[in-house]
């Protein structure tokens, strides 16, 4: 009997330290490639400041988090970077798949540039007409 109990509490508490908490996995796609894999995809965890980037296949994983609601920023240089919000249950992996397109810019945006930059120029830099 006292092996009997010394099993179901060696299998419980092994059972207990191996859930080791929530996990997010996703895939980034690229839009403008028809939804092939982005790989070194950012991936941003805006409530804890936990990051990682995504692989060959567009893969990431984020564990060891606690339940309840998190903001995932997904970016890529030269893409828009997407902000979406996951519900983690305890114990159990989440599965997120995103696409990033490339990003635009506006004509206001760079008409905004230009006046800056013109803004910034000092007397010596400005061509003269003589």
């Amino acid at each position: 009997m006292k092996h009997l109990f010394l099993i179901l509490v060696f299998l419980s508490s092994a059972v207990m330290f191996a859930q080791d908490g929530a996990s997010i996995k996703g895939n980034v796609l690229d839009l403008e490639a028809n939804n092939m894999p982005l790989e070194m995809a950012r991936v941003f965890i805006k409530e804890t400041g936990g990051k990682t980037t995504s692989d060959q296949e567009g893969n990431f994983t984020l564990k060891g988090l606690n339940p309840g609601t998190y903001t995932l920023s997904l970016s890529f240089v030269g893409y828009e970077t997407k902000t979406i919000e996951v519900n983690v249950v305890a114990n159990r992996t989440t599965q997120v798949k995103e696409s990033l397109g490339a990003n635009t810019l506006s004509l206001d945006d760079l008409m905004l540039t230009f006046a800056s930059s013109d803004k910034n120029e000092t007397p010596s830099t400005i061509a003269t007409n003589n």
